[in-house]
């Protein structure tokens, strides 16, 4: 955007919320984060959220609100997962740029296993987040799932994606972007079909703008809430340091939210990344740094029911 310079002065003029505010955190507030929204949205509409694991956070405070999330998927026993431990979601995480197009391609894909690679007792599904190796059969059952998930956004009033980071790997024999790490002895073995990169702007905002058109062709009564996940890079396969690899992520991130929100008027940014890192770090994320509390959560998704479903 770009104005002239009275232009400038009188629309800083207009606006009340123009300077930095100076909040005192406590224990029970949090700070709240003027936005005016594109469109209001329907309280007894049905909901549906992709990204990493805010997004499930958001996912069960729409939930526990009343709220009618269709991206719900069953639990896999604890044993299912590289990490065990109870029953849980979350296999269906996504983070990247090119992870979220290819996670949404499921509603109407042709190739429903494409991406699953590994032996018949051994198989590992690529687009899923924290699973270990299984036999085929098991594998494909829970891919089965995922598409039967995805087969419902189409239904949609309104879809939240919180954008995860752009530290992204791609499988070349399946020419897909990939949701995991090769990091498992069985993918190592064939490291030479993997590829890293980090996304830059212009490539996000590529991989961003399909997705969105894709979103689009299913659902064109949709609308679309783009976010930016406050949970950092735990690690990073650059040559640089993991703070300013999450720095330089979140940016690029953050930079093409406001860039597609400018450009579809069925798209907005609401700004739950700005009201989680302008609280109190202790009362906001975990002992670990990294997730996010659930009471921050639902301080963010309060906000955006004020906004939104006013």
């Amino acid at each position: 955007m770009k104005y002239s310079g009275k232009e400038a002065f009188e629309i800083a003029k207009r606006n009340q919320h123009r300077l930095m505010q100076q909040w005192t955190v406590d224990r029970k507030d949090y700070p709240t984060i003027p936005h005016k929204p594109k469109f209001t949205l329907p309280r007894a509409g049905k909901y549906f959220t992709i990204g990493s694991c805010f997004a499930r956070n958001v996912e069960n405070s729409l939930r526990a609100a009343g709220i009618n999330v269709l991206s719900t998927i069953e639990k896999l026993p604890g044993d299912y997962f590289e990490i065990g431990g109870e029953a849980r979601s979350g296999y269906q995480n996504v983070y990247t740029p090119g992870s979220i197009l290819e996670t949404i391609k499921l509603a109407t894909t042709d190739n429903p296993y494409n991406s699953i690679v590994g032996s018949s007792d051994k198989s590992i599904d690529l687009l899923t987040s924290g699973l270990k190796p299984m036999d085929i059969e098991t594998v494909q059952r829970i891919r089965d799932s995922l598409i039967c998930m995805y087969k419902k956004l189409p239904e949609s009033d309104a879809l939240i994606i919180t954008l995860g980071y752009n530290e992204s790997w791609y499988h070349t024999p399946s020419e897909s972007y990939i949701n995991r790490t090769p990091s498992h002895v069985s993918l190592r073995r064939s490291i030479e079909d993997f590829e890293f990169e980090v996304l830059d702007y212009t490539k996000s905002l590529e991989l961003i703008n399909q997705a969105i058109s894709c979103i689009n062709n299913l659902a064109p009564d949709c609308k679309i809430i783009l976010t930016v996940s406050p949970v950092p890079l735990s690690a990073t396969f650059s040559d640089t340091d993991i703070v300013t690899a999450n720095q330089l992520s979140k940016s690029i991130l953050r930079a093409i939210a406001s860039t597609i929100s400018n450009d579809y008027s069925f798209v907005d940014y609401f700004p739950s990344y700005e009201i989680i890192m302008n609280s109190e770090r202790s009362k906001t994320f975990l002992e670990d740094g990294i997730h996010v509390r659930s009471e921050a959560v639902d301080n963010v998704i309060r906000q955006f029911k004020s906004i939104y479903l006013a």
